[in-house]
């Protein structure tokens, strides 16, 4: 297995690890063109490639800045900046932020409606105790899928029942066959791509279930990726529909057919520590 330092840059990192399938479309021919670390212009122009300018929710055009001193006012806040000023702080040489650039390019109203989302519940929480530092339930579950969440995708509704009741081994193998032709895993937390880099048994996401037509699975990865953007920001634009982490599904990432090496022997989805009975999820 490839390991992966924090500082270390690996333009090849696309074809380490399968869960990366849904960035290729857009960050192939970027990263392979860099031997080294992007800075803050390299990002700013490869976000804007293709789209052009973005803009948050409050009307500011989204830019990536050098990450600030320790916030001392509300408005200095990493989610207000990007509200208010379009000022997306990020560090350089890190991947978790690089993982953080790339999703803002792949679905980039996805993470604007987050971030509104994020940036309203943070000021009802200012304005109720402007010293109350605990998060609301809605502030943990859009922390909670911007960092580690993932979509899943499949033209068989029955699929997506096995997710629901934590049938993992009849998901992952008896039903191999149908999860490789019916069922997609689509990465959105950009800590869940940093993982990847270095995979572990644990690997879990916090997902959004998606019911599909089988064409709109064959499409190509670009346009897959764009139109799932906007059903995701559909979904977490309606009131009540994202207010809990108990409204998203866990999936153990690494079940995916061929997402271990060692996931070709039956006996790994035996492993009841990392594939949980669980419980009943909200539905």
């Amino acid at each position: 297995m490839i390991t992966h330092s924090n500082n270390v840059w690996n333009n090849q990192f696309l074809s380490t690890h399968a869960a990366f399938w849904p960035l290729s479309p857009f960050a192939q021919t970027y990263t392979q063109s860099h031997t080294d670390w992007p800075n803050l212009d390299d990002y700013q122009q490869f976000f804007e490639a293709g789209i052009g300018k973005r803009y948050s929710a409050s009307g500011a055009v989204l830019q990536f800045v050098e990450q600030g001193h320790k916030p001392e006012r509300f408005e200095e806040g990493y989610e207000p900046r990007i509200y208010l000023k379009g000022e997306i702080q990020t560090r350089q040489r890190n991947w978790h932020d690089f993982f953080q650039v790339l999703v803002w390019r792949m679905m980039p109203n996805t993470k604007t409606i987050i971030n509104q989302r994020h940036y309203q519940a943070l000021k009802q929480r200012n304005k109720a105790d402007p010293g109350c530092q605990q998060r609301s339930s809605v502030e943990n579950a859009l922390t909670q899928f911007d960092e580690c969440g993932a979509v899943i995708l499949s033209s068989q509704p029955e699929l997506l029942e096995l997710v629901k009741n934590f049938r993992w081994k009849t998901l992952f193998w008896q039903h191999r066959s149908a999860v490789n032709d019916h069922l997609k895993c689509i990465v959105f937390g950009h800590a869940m791509y940093e993982k990847a880099l270095n995979p572990y048994i644990g690997m879990t996401t916090h997902s959004v279930l998606l019911p599909v037509e089988k064409d709109f699975l064959n499409q190509p990865t670009a346009n897959l990726v764009t139109e799932t953007d906007d059903l995701l920001t559909n979904i977490f634009e309606k009131d009540g529909a994202i207010n809990s982490p108990q409204d998203f599904f866990p999936f153990p990432l690494l079940g995916m057919p061929g997402w271990d090496l060692n996931n070709s022997d039956e006996a790994y989805y035996d492993n009841l520590n990392y594939f949980r009975p669980g419980r009943r999820v909200k539905t």
